[in-house]
């Protein structure tokens, strides 16, 4: 009986989508029907709390003996509880956002489109749920495995309700700047966006930094990051955040393509993080493997493990999944030629939006209904690529006019004679090309990558104008050969292609300037490198990514990272100096990339942890990889303290924490706090290293790395437990030992495991002692349990004499949470001060003029 949620929420999603404006007519109305989009996730909800094992998802991972908070958090252990939160989400947001955003005051088309994007949205989640029946009764006999032990902790009651309302907010940013395209209104995009975009990256910032806590407090990897492809995949969409809410202080008009394309790609990147995580075996690096072809080994890209998926019984949420972030992209890459060519605007809103939801409803209504010999792997691979191309084909046909002004990304009129891709030859690059590339790969998500960022240069007016994308291919290239994914001749035909305007442009470079001693160069330089920075670490990642189906590469991750932090830090330097002598901060940067060379040579293996380790079996060990970016990070650290105190006592009619500089700034000093405490905890912390691995004798003294640690007692309990079935721990004496060898103890930790025998399964219990300095982490290898309980029950406690501990060394972790929390207040600031103003009728102000951040 409990479907009925569900059908009254397909009701109210068509009663929303028909009347998207009722709220200004029926406010009640509307808030009961928006709150009826979350009453399956309440009733699932409620059904877990009340432990009703009547129906199978509660049987499943749900237990009486739970508290209640983890009754709660079991909702969101498996596919359908997650799903319908989602939901819920957008719900509240669409309620949220019901009233017209900047730059949406007048004639309503916009906003109505807006909504309507939105509501289609929320029929997409719901007809996946419909597939997935999150309330089929349990069958006769059935025994669930109850909810899994990483997920009975505190964080886990929080972490991904933050993640999901994230990628909640992301997907409305993709409607908002698909809505304001597609119907011409453009007016005031930018506040349009922000105001969307800046709590959604406060809120990426909390959801990723308390999963980061959840393993540094939880998992047994001894850090708080491990370059994980879930996590890397919820890392996406927080780089293209960042680099949206910075392009309103990069030089120039930033075009409406660009604003629209960064909101679409948040949208994107949420739905592929999304998949990272649910397609389970498509990452099996992350998670286990039942991919595989019929030659029975799984297939080496992405694109072709997603299509084998086709025979799971989640085979409609993935397929979704696909079909929506291609249909997408292929709305933002019609919307590019659209304005290129100057064609009309369709009287029609974008039907072509509707194909996810059209896919998920053939998943409900044929696929998964048991119909005789049909199931999405009678449907072939390819045709889930016809998203992609469906809106450029539903685009008016091209004009025969040529634009008489042509005009660059910043809005300053060219000469006619600047060279352009179209000039080169009739054909069709920008579709040949991608079709090439996919010849070679076979992979889609390569060649689909590849048309996004060619495609606009392609349609430039100036290709050499354009060199933001130029150099976000020459990225993808690149890291298209790190990873190995492309040979290096395919990968020097993608740098090619990106360059090759540089090299067929004769005397066409850019306006004349000064150089790096000319300060107005050096502020532009930093205000852009903050986007495209962004954007290129962003291609990086995304490829490093795909890359890891197999195997993390979390050498990789740091060492072509490595480059993007240094200079980062380097534009903070020349935005803080931009009022100071232009010739004495190229000296400070100088002096800065001497000391990093230095430390280089003579001192890579000076500090600390495992610094000497080598990186691959290369010749750069990980003391190089930190000293690429620690002189720059210091150096740019305290001018950035100088700039959020200068800004805050700059005069002005608004208070300092009602200022969007203060807040912006202060983020900018919490990520380079966060980022220093990285290198000491994570970059110079290898732990694959035997030598964490310690056998503690009871009673005696083992000396590591300054610090001498004790055995002194085995503890076994299964009684007075909040979770789990059982627990064996060590107890641990610390000491400090000083150069003459004397000691202090400064500590007792209790690291152990629990047992959870429903699962079958242990979980480590990390214990953190923790100093003015850092922390030492100690983690009980579970390995041994076992055989350490048949030995007490077969003698007694102190028959143990050894035990097995793995111990880190994390100087300046405490710096990690610093600036995190620095990086979330400011974060705030930012939020709250940049909310539109509106006046007595509830109409939208003037924003205030554009300040830079």
């Amino acid at each position: 009986m409990w479907e009925v949620t569900l059908w009254l929420a397909l009701v109210a999603t068509f009663a929303l989508a028909w009347k998207p404006l009722l709220h200004r007519t029926s406010p009640a109305a509307s808030f009961a029907l928006h709150l009826t989009l979350a009453l399956p996730f309440f009733t699932l909800a409620g059904l877990f709390l009340t432990n009703t094992t009547s129906v199978l998802h509660v049987a499943a991972f749900g237990g009486e003996d739970l508290p209640l908070k983890y009754r709660f958090a079991a909702t969101w252990a498996a596919r359908e509880g997650p799903l319908l939160m989602w939901l819920g989400w957008m719900a509240l947001f669409a309620w949220w956002w019901r009233d017209a955003l900047p730059g949406e005051d007048g004639p309503a088309e916009a906003q109505v489109l807006r909504l309507r994007i939105v509501h289609g949205m929320h029929l997409t989640l719901l007809l996946i749920a419909f597939s997935l029946d999150p309330f089929k009764a349990t069958p006769q006999g059935f025994l669930g495995a109850g909810l899994n032990p990483l997920l009975q902790t505190d964080l886990m009651v929080i972490h991904p309700p933050l993640i999901f309302l994230t990628y909640s907010m992301c997907l409305h940013l993709a409607a908002t700047g698909l809505s304001a395209a597609s119907t011409g209104n453009t007016d005031r995009l930018g506040p349009r966006l922000l105001i969307q975009a800046r709590p959604a990256l406060l809120v990426a910032t909390l959801g990723i930094g308390l999963g980061g806590l959840w393993a540094y407090l939880i998992l047994d990897w001894g850090g708080y990051w491990a370059w994980d492809p879930v996590e890397t995949g919820s890392f996406l969409p927080w780089l293209a955040l960042a680099m949206m809410v910075h392009l309103r202080t990069r030089p120039g008009k930033t075009p409406d393509h660009v604003w629209v394309g960064g909101a679409v790609l948040t949208g994107v990147l949420s739905l592929f993080a999304t998949t990272v995580t649910r397609a389970g075996g498509v990452w099996a690096s992350s998670i286990h493997t039942f991919v595989t072809n019929e030659g029975g080994t799984p297939p080496k890209d992405v694109f072709g493990r997603l299509m084998e998926l086709r025979v799971d019984a989640a085979a409609t949420e993935v397929m979704t999944y696909v079909v929506w972030m291609f249909v997408l992209l292929g709305t933002w890459l019609a919307l590019v030629r659209r304005d290129r060519y100057g064609l009309p605007f369709s009287s029609r809103a974008p039907w072509y939006l509707a194909l996810p939801a059209l896919t998920a409803f053939v998943g409900w209504l044929v696929m998964d209904a048991g119909l005789a010999g049909i199931s999405w792997l009678d449907v072939p691979g390819v045709v889930f690529l016809v998203p992609l191309v469906v809106p450029l084909l539903s685009q008016p046909r091209k004009r025969d006019v040529v634009v008489s002004a042509n005009k660059d990304e910043g809005g300053e009129v060219l000469e006619a004679s600047h060279w352009r891709y179209e000039e080169l030859t009739p054909l069709p690059l920008h579709v040949v090309l991608p079709l090439v590339l996919f010849g070679f790969t076979s992979d889609p998500f390569i060649a689909l990558v590849f048309a996004l960022l060619f495609h606009p240069l392609y349609t430039a007016d100036a290709a050499l104008k354009a060199w933001p994308w130029t150099a976000a291919g020459v990225m993808f290239g690149l890291a298209m050969a790190w990873s190995t994914l492309l040979s290096l001749p395919e990968a020097a035909g993608v740098l090619l292609v990106f360059v090759l305007p540089w090299m067929l442009a004769e005397g066409q470079a850019d306006e004349p300037h000064a150089g790096w001693l000319n300060r107005r160069f050096q502020t532009r330089a930093a205000l852009w490198g903050s986007v495209v920075l962004a954007g290129l670490y962003l291609v990086l990642t995304w490829v490093l990514l795909l890359s890891s189906i197999d195997a993390v590469n979390f050498e990789a991750h740091e060492l072509y990272g490595a480059p993007f932090l240094t200079a980062v830090a380097a534009c903070f330097i020349l935005y803080t100096r931009r009022k100071d002598d232009p010739r004495h901060t190229v000296g400070v940067l100088g002096a800065t990339s001497v000391v990093t060379v230095i430390g280089m040579v003579f001192f890579a293996n000076n500090l600390g942890g495992d610094s000497s380790t080598l990186v691959s079996g290369g010749p750069l060990s990980r003391g190089h990889l930190a000293w690429i970016s620690l002189p720059m990070l210091v150096t740019a650290l305290p001018l950035v303290v100088r700039e959020v105190v200068e800004q805050a006592k700059k005069p002005g009619k608004a208070k300092w924490w009602k200022r969007v500089p203060v807040g912006a700034h202060l983020v900018h000093a919490g990520l380079l706090i966060l980022l220093l405490g990285h290198l000491s905890t994570t970059v110079l912390v290898d732990r694959g290293d035997a030598s964490h691995r310690l056998t503690l004798v009871r009673d005696e003294m083992v000396i590591h790395r300054g610090y001498g640690f004790e055995f002194t007692d085995l503890t076994l309990s299964d009684e007075d437990l909040d979770v789990g079935d059982g627990y064996v721990g060590v107890t641990i004496l610390v000491h400090s030992v000083a150069d003459d060898g004397t000691t202090e103890k400064i500590g007792t930790v209790h690291p152990g495991t629990l047992r959870f025998d429903r699962q079958g399964v242990a979980r480590s219990e990390v214990d953190t002692l923790t100093g003015l300095t850092g922390d030492l982490v100690f983690i009980f290898d579970a390995s041994q349990s076992s055989g350490l309980m048949q030995r007490v029950l077969s003698e007694s406690v102190d028959a143990v004499e050894l035990v097995r501990v793995t111990i880190y060394v994390l100087p300046h972790s405490h710096v990690v949470w610093v600036g995190w929390g620095t990086m979330m207040a400011g974060m705030a600031l930012v939020t709250a001060a940049g909310q539109r103003p509106t006046d007595s009728t509830g109409h939208n102000r003037e924003p205030a003029p554009n300040e830079e951040e």
